[in-house]
């Protein structure tokens, strides 16, 4: 008899990941990851310590996969506020579970939006930000920061279903909301 297949620490991972994605992390436990893995619980337990550390490993990938779609979306020729926000909201409707797990952990040195903003790479960001030849660097990093929480706030409206709108609908509160923002610093 050939020997059964060693369950891994990116088996684990990935099994739990789709698992997540299909019904939301509240929903995996040991157990059933386990039997969809193939395996008892032992490997799991091998591979993570607790059903916690296992958990921030997800929040991790999840917050990459959105990170990484935002990015990608930047090449659509849209200003970078709204192809990177419409991004977002897309994906926070499109993947509801991993949305939840990565907007309601406070819990993991992800750094908040002010250490973001300060880093090197952000310099390209808020140098394509639209109507903004005119502001200090530092307001420019005052209109990302509004821009970001009021995109977040729209992603976690429509992803709940609290509130119903179309793309169009969506895409046009950002700009009136980005312009609004970027008028409020420069007066």
């Amino acid at each position: 008899m050939p020997p059964k297949e060693k369950v891994s620490r990116v088996m684990v991972l990935n099994a739990a990941f789709e698992m997540t994605r299909e019904n939301g992390f509240e929903n995996v436990t040991a157990r059933k990851l386990a039997e969809r893995l193939g395996s008892s619980t032992q490997p799991i337990f091998r591979a993570y310590e607790n059903m916690d550390m296992l958990k921030e490993e997800l929040f991790y990938k999840s917050a990459e996969l959105f990170s990484d779609h935002m990015l990608k979306s930047r090449e659509k020729g849209q200003p970078v506020y709204l192809s990177m926000g419409m991004a977002y909201i897309e994906m926070a409707c499109r993947e509801k579970h991993l949305f939840k797990l990565i907007a309601d952990i406070d819990e993991y040195e992800t750094g908040d939006l002010n250490e973001f903003l300060q880093q090197g790479d952000c310099n390209e960001l808020l140098e394509n930000l639209p109507k903004t030849e005119k502001l200090t660097p530092d307001q420019k990093k005052e209109v990302f920061r509004m821009v970001w929480m009021f995109t977040h706030g729209v992603a976690t409206l429509v992803a709940a279903k609290r509130v119903s709108m179309g793309t169009g609908e969506i895409e046009e509160m950002l700009k009136k909301a980005y312009e609004g923002f970027v008028s409020s610093i420069q007066n």
